[in-house]
């Protein structure tokens, strides 16, 4: 026992003074084994605090070697240094695949990051690799405690500030013509376009506070709000810069498998420093979830926009979305299906009525344990309720929209993000008949 101290002892000496000129007699090997021994014996006498202080003096000198990496990781795991676990887990995963303790713990510390979804698919892993009994069954009470926590509501309070900037070739989503063709009083004729009517490309930068609280009423129920700001700030331009203001507040429950929520929103917007529209509205939303995971939802909304620049430009929008989600995988999709109308409170402005109905598809790929990467396709025709006066006709439009992107966490807290979308409007006139690039590289800091 009196040689296990004085072992310890040593190796704690050595690390603390690593960087001078070697105070003991020992060879730098000699010094070397004495660390990785003391770290050794206090791994296999679970003094965790005293493993982590001693490894992370280590770690700069040793990260890489397997025996290393797992000493260190469980020691940071145990002591709740979760980031600095999963690096080493990580490591070790990559290099060790078919390894189950490796995996095990990785899919641990993701549980105890809340990383539910990531946590799911490792241990699901684990047990495809055929562990021993009490691996399994280990395995099988965390997925056990995943599925609650998924059902069960808990207070949580969200800040995220998202900065970024990039190019977008038509910021105004308008027409690359230089005049149109219209119609007023049956009358056909050109008119040229004013320059800040026609497609305008720029480059800008966008910062996006998002706030949100989740406050526990029961086991199953909970009320959650939220609020964001958003702005946007052109280059080329600032006619279409906008800011963003919404705020919305719901209440939500469970009952069995299924959650509902019921809530209501209010959106402010801003367009180049002045009023633009304000929206009101209520939504309700169901979900069922299957017990493997997978999901099938509804969402209904209604709600008011005002214009605040024409008095009789208010629409009275109705919108329904039907969803189905695949269960948490390394590949993970969902494709859901929408359906809207905008309808005229008044009728002078009834050309401005519409219905539309659409399908969106989105694929998500983990990209090693901290990345991910996504596409979505999206179709959406629109129908307008009546004759434009200006073209002499109703007009329809056909929008298709593809996007790629991808997202790195450095840690739990600061990821980085890089999107490109284009999208095409073809529309039956050429004033709203465009296309559109843009490219975005954000960063994003969350707790």
């Amino acid at each position: 026992m009196m040689r296990l101290y004085v072992l310890l002892l040593l190796a704690l000496v050595l690390s603390a003074h690593a960087e001078d000129n070697n105070p003991t007699n020992l060879t730098p090997e000699q010094t070397t084994k004495a660390r990785l021994d003391a770290l050794d014996v206090l791994i296999k006498r679970s003094q965790y605090p005293q493993a982590y202080a001693l490894a992370d003096r280590m770690v700069e000198e040793f990260e890489g070697e397997a025996k290393f990496d797992f000493q260190y990781g469980l020691a940071a795991v145990e002591t709740q240094h979760y980031d600095e676990a999963l690096f080493a887990f990580e490591r070790l995963v990559m290099r060790f695949p078919n390894e189950p303790r490796y995996r095990l713990e990785l899919a641990r510390t993701h549980f105890y990051l809340n990383n539910l979804v990531r946590a799911e698919i490792e241990f699901k892993k684990v047990l495809a690799q055929n562990p021993p009994v009490p691996v399994k069954k280990n395995v099988e009470r965390f997925l056990q405690s995943i599925a609650d926590l998924q059902r069960q509501v808990q207070p949580k309070f969200l800040f995220a500030i998202d900065v970024a900037g990039g190019y977008d070739t038509n910021i105004n989503s308008a027409t690359d013509e230089d005049s149109l063709k219209l119609v007023i009083g049956d009358v056909p004729f050109n008119v040229d376009l004013d320059p800040s009517a026609q497609e305008t490309a720029s480059s800008y930068w966008s910062t996006l506070l998002n706030f949100g609280y989740v406050l526990p009423l029961s086991k199953t129920s909970a009320f959650d709000t939220r609020v964001l700001y958003n702005k946007r700030a052109n280059a080329e331009t600032p006619i279409y810069d906008l800011d963003t203001l919404m705020a919305e507040a719901g209440y939500g429950f469970y009952t069995g498998a299924m959650k509902w929520r019921g809530g209501g929103r209010y959106q402010f917007v801003q367009l180049n420093g002045e009023n633009f529209l304000t929206t009101m509205g209520v939504s309700g939303s169901g979900q069922w979830l299957f017990s493997g995971g997978a999901n099938l939802g509804f969402f209904i909304n209604y709600g008011l926009t005002s214009y605040d620049a024409n008095a009789n430009g208010d629409l009275t929008q109705t919108q329904l979305n039907l969803t189905y989600a695949s269960a948490p995988k390394r590949n993970s999709w969902n494709f859901s299906f929408l359906f809207g109308t905008d309808a005229a409170d008044d009728s002078s402005n009834k050309f401005n009525g519409k219905s539309y109905q659409g399908v969106n598809y989105l694929s998500t790929t983990l990209w090693g344990q901290r990345g991910s990467r996504y596409w979505l396709l999206t179709l959406l025709s629109s129908e307008y309720d009546d004759v434009n006066p200006t073209f002499g006709a109703v007009r329809k439009d056909v929008t298709f929209t593809y996007g790629v992107g991808w997202r790195y966490a450095f840690t739990t807290h600061f990821s980085v993000r890089n999107d490109y979308s284009f999208t095409y409007q073809d529309s039956e006139f050429e004033a709203n008949t465009y296309d559109r690039f843009r490219a975005e590289l954000g960063v994003t800091y969350s707790f």
